[in-house]
């Protein structure tokens, strides 16, 4: 036994001081390639580059918020065509990482598929259940280098995550249902039909009536997170109309509908257009563009999560 144990020391002795060092810095160039923001993919430095204008001249709250890349809607569409996927379950392929390399799935090569993503020129962003910014790889693509657009679409989503968008359309809608039962839902249905003209409603089902109350408060959060995204745009010094021209952009380019659809969680072009242009006219006569005090924040990358996480510090 004794022998042994001095064979292993003699080894351990025996091994270059050199290869300890090269392996210290295969591993610390490791590291750094996985968090360094220095060391991002081109979109993830993009992002970076408006988010820190943004929030020079605007107050983005003091709440972390992680920013996630993905391999956008196309990805999840063509994967429920050649049935990888079904229906919610497809949000897999959507929200895939696409700067790593994937497995082939049932034959199916999915890096191809996310870099034909890439292509397709679309333009998507959520404020993931209030709390993420996830935004398609193709997003970046098609916006180019009018960072302009991309900074309309950022801070409309911020919007969402300040100011608790989520939480204020259920409170609404709590409000709106409370006293709604067998006997005032009639009532309620006929007021709603009064609201919105000749849609009629009279024929849904209560479930189908709260449905279509969600849809319009969504429609509604959508407006006002056009209006708040375009503040912290205009704040940032970038043109006053430039998120006007946005939605044009955006609905020449991924198809967007130009008329409202009742069913849709978002107003239609046109009504998006003139809402945010009368905002923005009565914004820029009342003077109001302000700066508020600067504030100091850090950036987190991790490039095995996919995230690049804007962390404001307390003063």
């Amino acid at each position: 036994m004794k022998r042994k144990e001095q064979s292993i020391k003699i080894k351990f002795k025996s091994f270059p001081v050199f290869s300890l060092i090269f392996i210290s810095l295969i591993l610390f160039a490791d590291y750094l390639r996985n968090n360094s923001i220095y060391f991002m993919p081109k979109e993830y430095k993009v992002l970076m580059k408006i988010v820190d204008q943004l929030a020079s001249k605007n107050d983005l709250s003091e709440r972390e918020i992680p920013f996630t890349i993905t391999s956008g809607a196309y990805t999840a569409y063509v994967a429920e065509e050649l049935e990888l996927c079904r229906d919610d379950g497809c949000y897999y392929f959507a929200n895939l990482d696409p700067y790593k390399t994937h497995r082939n799935v049932n034959d199916i090569d999915i890096n191809e598929l996310i870099k034909q993503s890439y292509l397709v020129n679309g333009i998507e962003a959520y404020a993931w259940s209030g709390t993420t910014v996830m935004i398609s790889q193709s997003t970046f693509q098609t916006y180019g280098e009018n960072n302009g657009f991309l900074a309309c679409t950022v801070g409309h989503e911020l919007s969402h995550i300040i100011f608790n968008d989520h939480i204020e359309q259920s409170k609404k809608l709590s409000e709106i249902l409370k006293d709604v039962d067998e006997r005032n839902f009639e009532e309620l249905s006929i007021n709603l039909e009064n609201e919105i003209g000749s849609y009629d409603l009279k024929e849904l089902s209560f479930n189908e009536l709260r449905e279509f109350i969600e849809l319009s408060l969504s429609r509604e959060s959508e407006a006002i997170a056009d209006n708040n995204g375009t503040v912290m745009v205009i704040n940032a010094g970038y043109e006053n109309d430039t998120c006007l021209e946005e939605l044009t952009f955006l609905t020449s380019t991924s198809f967007y509908p130009t008329d409202t659809d009742l069913n849709s969680t978002h107003p239609g072009y046109i009504e998006r257009y003139e809402s945010l242009e009368k905002f923005i006219n009565a914004y820029i006569e009342s003077n109001q563009i302000t700066t508020h005090e600067p504030f100091k924040w850090r950036w987190i990358y991790n490039r095995r999560k996919n995230t690049l996480i804007f962390r404001p510090l307390k003063s």
